[in-house]
């Protein structure tokens, strides 16, 4: 049977490959899709009575949502493997359930795909690039132009670069697989509830552990976005990202997601707008294809870069 570690690059390798040639498993078996209707059948009931107790009804309902999804994966993983060293002929199962599992947590491929579908329908049919945008935002879509739908793209992209590729890579490394689900229960959560509205309080326990989950990754993202940047677009790109990363970060209200909106709105040269939230960025040229390209170049270099960095962390593992 091959070594733990080599199992392990197997199942990092064929999820890319997953999501290169296959993209999203169907509805019926999508874990995260499992994850998001058991969420919406329980939200109701989380918005009635005191503060406190829709906090804590929202506490409890994110705490059992991670705990039904996590803790079966981490069986799989460790009953698993155990079968799998005993009989060898259990090897490919594993590893492709495993993949398979990983893959849910993860989009790459798929995220360029539907990136550069809304763009193209950007050029040619506004109204469905308005409704197709639903897979990249949740903000409201009607009476966007060309270039605000091709801002919320880039925004997307910059967004979903930590959320969608760094966190869950780096949650593997460390944790497995049952590390990458775990983190993707929680960014589902957050996604669903974590809003300043009426969902605040019980949104507020997924949101606040969402901000912990990503605090590391989001930060180590930034080398490799930066030098995504200067390898796609010259020493200057990378000088504004930095510039416009240190003054704009802020500027959008939460701990994490300003960081790359800030580093893309600089290394794109153009400012990235959410009507009466935030303007981030100084740039003055129009967002285009080419623009949404550049954006795409950058999070397909900083996934390559994780993947190696993941890489590196498992060999770490296997040599404590």
């Amino acid at each position: 049977m091959p070594s733990w570690l080599i199992l392990q690059i197997f199942i990092l390798t064929i999820a890319l490959i997953f999501d290169a040639f296959v993209g999203e498993p169907p509805a019926q078996v999508h874990p995260v899709v499992w994850m998001g209707r058991i969420v919406a059948a329980l939200e109701t009931r989380l918005y009635k009575g005191t503060k406190r107790a829709q906090r804590l009804k929202g506490t409890a309902v994110a705490t059992g949502v991670i705990v039904a999804f996590t803790v079966p994966v981490a069986l799989f993983q460790l009953l698993g493997y155990r079968l799998a060293s005993v009989n060898e002929l259990f090897v490919p199962l594993y590893v492709l359930l495993s993949a398979y599992l990983l893959k849910s947590s993860f989009t790459v491929f798929t995220l360029q795909k539907e990136a550069l579908r809304v763009t193209d329908l950007a050029y040619t049919e506004i109204e469905a690039a308005q409704f197709e945008l639903r897979a990249l935002v949740s903000r409201d879509r009607a009476g966007l132009n060309r270039e605000c739908i091709l801002s919320s793209v880039c925004e997307s992209v910059a967004e979903n670069t930590i959320d969608s590729v760094v966190s869950p890579f780096l949650f593997f490394a460390v944790f497995g697989v049952a590390g990458a689900i775990c983190y993707r229960v929680v960014n589902t959560l957050d996604s669903m509830l974590g809003y300043r509205d009426y969902r605040v309080h019980a949104g507020l326990f997924s949101a606040r552990l969402d901000d912990v989950l990503n605090y590391l990754p989001t930060r180590l993202a930034v080398v490799p976005m930066m030098l995504g940047f200067y390898i796609t677009s010259g020493k200057a790109a990378c000088a504004k990202a930095w510039i416009v990363l240190k003054r704009d970060r802020h500027k959008k209200r939460a701990i994490n997601s300003g960081i790359p909106l800030a580093l893309f709105a600089g290394g794109l040269g153009v400012t990235l707008i959410k009507p009466l939230n935030y303007e981030i960025g100084e740039g003055k040229g129009e967002i285009t294809r080419t623009t949404v390209t550049r954006a795409l170049n950058v999070m397909l270099f900083t996934s390559m870069f994780t993947f190696a960095l993941t890489v590196v962390l498992l060999v770490g593992r296997t040599m404590t």
